[in-house]
């Protein structure tokens, strides 16, 4: 693995990269461009106005950035959605390259969905090579621009998305004319994320793990652990249909919240918008259903954790009714129950292993509505989430379920951490805006996929197979 560079280099790089960007735009907002939104800005800048440019994520293959530009005659102001693709992530070095196909794909995913399901993604523009070994996305800026993720935390969500969000993607898997090897280049190393399986369960399977999540693990056996992601992946050779590939709640965009004062208040129009395609593919559709759970399952325990139990609930309610809006809308368009139980038990797999990220690495579990500092609670959430991903694990690969005993297990096995969770005993806490929405923060998936990458090739390199 390559060296990596100092704090001194890559900011000197951000700046290299951050102006390479702002000039090829400026370049392509002319007068006679078609799109509207490059018109606007070319007719400010004509005007003397100036571009600026925000990082919103990134660093390590990419960089997600907000244009924006201002009429200084109107106070009119423009905004475009950029992201600059690496050929290759920076603490890893060229020598381990990821292919810019990748981010023409996104592009190409994006103008799909945008015609099957308008306004449910922003509308890409271009998506043109910068130098050698970069290529630059924009696209529309959304008409929302909040993370999903945010209601969770809030423990307020807005019912209407669930509805929303399981029609579009019935609409994205219903698409017949599609090339099952679309950006199979961001499908998972199978071989490579096995090795990282085997490793993890070795650490569960230690003995001074005695949680009831390394009981379970040691109840069940290495051997039977990785019989069951064995199972998983081939369940990952699916190519029923496209997917997002990566649907979770940070992925979703919706209107911003009136007033942080009243969390139960959303925006009027209930919108949700699907971002950040790059691991979009030929799957099966339980991949776009199974990571919309665990962020909200972790919210939730922690809501029970603090006594806000409504909020709990609240998170809980929608897990169900995007199911739930999901499966009558793939009934009315004929899929089957064979299907559906497919999908639905390929789900709980995809759901067990963020599960498995969320208690063993700690993802995404910074978010949580739980004090800092509190460890004491966020490992009792942890723990629950492990047991969770050994129980859907082995529901998920377990062909002889049928639909309803899956739905029913899974519910069950969620209500009965909920349930020890809220007989600790605890002063209720006020619920308090999310630290996300306050600091202005966006989250991006882009360590959790590097540092699954980093941890295969650190395996595969370990036994000399590579």
């Amino acid at each position: 693995m390559s060296s990596q560079p100092n704090s001194e280099e890559l900011n000197k790089d951000k700046e290299a990269k951050k102006q390479a960007v702002t000039e090829y735009i400026a370049f392509k907002c002319v007068a006679n461009s078609d799109i509207e939104d490059l018109r606007n800005i070319g007719a400010c800048l004509s005007k003397g106005s100036k571009l600026d440019i925000e990082i919103l994520t990134g660093g390590l293959c990419n960089y997600s950035f907000k244009i924006s530009c201002k009429d200084t005659t109107t106070d009119a102001e423009y905004k475009l959605f950029a992201k600059l693709a690496f050929a290759y992530a920076v603490f890893m070095g060229p020598d381990n390259p990821l292919s810019l196909e990748r981010t023409e794909n996104e592009y190409k995913m994006m103008a799909t969905f945008q015609k099957v399901s308008p306004g449910s993604v922003p509308t890409p523009y271009f998506c043109d090579d910068i130098g050698m070994d970069m290529k630059l996305l924009v696209c529309q800026w959304a008409r929302v621009d909040e993370q999903f993720g945010n209601q969770f935390i809030d423990g307020a969500v807005d019912p209407r998305t669930a509805a929303k969000l399981a029609e579009a993607l019935g609409k994205l898997h219903r698409v017949d004319d599609f090339d099952p090897n679309f950006n199979s280049g961001m499908s998972a190393d199978l071989e490579g994320f096995r090795q990282m399986i085997v490793g993890m369960v070795d650490e569960l399977c230690k003995p001074e793990k005695q949680d009831r999540f390394g009981k379970l693990a040691k109840e069940l056996g290495k051997s039977a652990i990785v019989g069951m992601f064995d199972v998983h992946l081939e369940y990952q050779g699916s190519k029923d249909c496209l997917v997002h590939g990566d649907c979770h709640p940070f992925n979703l965009l919706v209107g911003a919240k009136p007033s942080i004062e009243n969390l139960e208040n959303f925006d009027s129009s209930g919108d949700v918008v699907l971002i950040d395609w790059e691991m979009s593919r030929a799957g099966c559709a339980g991949q776009d259903i199974g990571p919309m759970r665990p962020f909200p399952i972790a919210c939730a325990l922690a809501h029970t954790l603090n006594g806000n139990h409504h909020a709990a609930e609240e998170c809980l309610d929608w897990i169900d009714k995007i199911w739930s809006c999901y499966e009558a809308g793939a009934r009315s368009n004929g899929v089957s129950d064979e299907q559906l139980t497919k999908i639905c038990r390929y789900s709980l797999q995809v759901s067990s292993a963020y599960l498995l990220y969320y208690s063993c690495w700690g993802v995404h579990m910074d978010f949580l509505p739980i004090d800092e500092g509190n460890t004491e609670d966020l490992d009792k959430v942890k723990e629950c989430l492990g047991v969770l991903f050994v129980k859907c694990m082995k529901w998920g690969t377990d062909e002889s379920l049928s639909l309803q005993e899956l739905k029913d297990h899974y519910k069950g096995a969620v209500k009965e951490e909920k349930d020890r969770l809220a007989k600790a005993k605890k002063v209720r806490r006020n619920r308090r805006s999310s630290v996300l929405r306050a600091s202005g923060r966006r989250v991006s998936d882009a360590y959790l996929h590097l540092a699954n990458l980093e941890r295969s090739l650190s395996l595969i390199s370990a036994d000399g197979s590579r």
